[in-house]
């Protein structure tokens, strides 16, 4: 009996070897079939279970164009400068552009699903596995699920171009497991795309900040960096530990993030943003087990002066920071 489940037992591990062999192929293929795309255009949707669906625009284009629109504004990069726009305050800024900016501008789950035209192991994982085929609106898919700690991300990717033209991410939650959808509703590779669709044209009214203003708005995500600059400027360090899904995180900073208000405080604050999902050593140093949480550190960045939990609001959510700007 014991060489049976011996044999039963081999058995198994081959097959899940042969899984993850078969699943790290597949979003290799997917990486490459993006990498090698001359351009890219998609419109999708991206839709957390529960909440109403948001539409996403991006066009893409070798070496180093991009054009991402969003609930939220607009990034253009067109070589040169990489211009970022927000809706919330109908203002915009302008940097010079560097070689990284073009795998940074995609990291965030909702932008992940074409990741790989600047960065061809954007999809690598530690653990894949193959999940068979399933028909979607007529088209054959390859299905992958890519998992990364509590986060697993499954792709389906179209038989006729390599390029997955659906996710599915599925995070377990404390509070209970979170699933979000983006699906593109067109996704055209080395179509036409004229260089004049990654030129800026700010809207009407629209204001350019100054270069006090950008560095007073800036948001980290690196801690280390953020304490380094409150040192040398005397200033505490707002941190924000937030989710790509979670629903309060992104009310708090729609309606709270992009207001003259909240960047003004940054004459006080050095302001930090850690997705948890991304750092979780450091959410769980701080204790953030529960989100949105907002921490402030004292100047020295030593210890925590005060913090928030939870979304209740703009006027809660500003007189914890007035309070603590004193």
């Amino acid at each position: 009996m014991s060489r049976k489940f011996g044999l039963i037992a081999l058995a198994a591990v081959a097959a899940i070897a042969a899984a993850q062999t078969a699943g790290n192929s597949l979003l290799n293929s997917y990486g490459k079939a993006l990498n090698d795309a001359k351009s890219v255009r998609s419109t999708y949707t991206v839709q957390t279970i529960g909440s109403a669906p948001d539409t996403y625009t991006i066009a893409l284009k070798k070496p180093n164009l991009a054009r991402v629109e969003t609930p939220a504004g607009t990034v253009v990069a067109d070589g040169k400068t990489v211009t970022t726009y927000t809706k919330a305050d109908n203002t915009y800024f302008k940097r010079p552009q560097t070689e990284s900016d073009m795998k940074a501008l995609l990291v965030s789950d909702e932008l992940n699903l074409l990741a790989g035209f600047f960065d061809p192991k954007a999809y690598d994982a530690p653990r894949t596995r193959t999940l068979g085929q399933r028909n979607i609106n007529g088209a054959s898919m390859n299905v992958v699920e890519a998992t990364l700690g509590k986060k697993a991300k499954t792709y389906f990717i179209s038989g006729a171009d390599n390029v997955a033209h659906k996710s599915q991410i599925d995070l377990n939650d404390p509070n209970g497991k979170v699933t979000t959808i983006i699906d593109a509703k067109n996704l055209e590779l080395n179509t036409d795309l004229p260089d004049s669709t990654f030129t800026f044209t700010p809207p009407a009214g629209a204001r350019e900040l100054s270069a006090d203003e950008i560095e007073a708005g800036r948001w980290y995500t690196n801690l280390d960096e953020a304490l380094k600059i409150a040192h040398a400027s005397g200033k505490r360090v707002f941190i924000d530990f937030m989710a790509t899904w979670c629903g309060p995180c992104k009310m708090l900073e729609h309606e709270c993030f992009g207001t003259p208000e909240f960047k003004a405080l940054g004459k006080k604050y050095v302001f930090c943003r850690i997705d948890v999902d991304e750092q979780p050593s450091l959410a769980k140093k701080y204790g953030a087990e529960s989100i949105p949480l907002q921490v402030i550190l004292d100047k020295s960045g030593s210890s925590v002066q005060d913090q928030l939990l939870g979304y209740g609001g703009s006027a809660r959510f500003f007189e914890f920071m007035n309070r603590n700007a004193k």
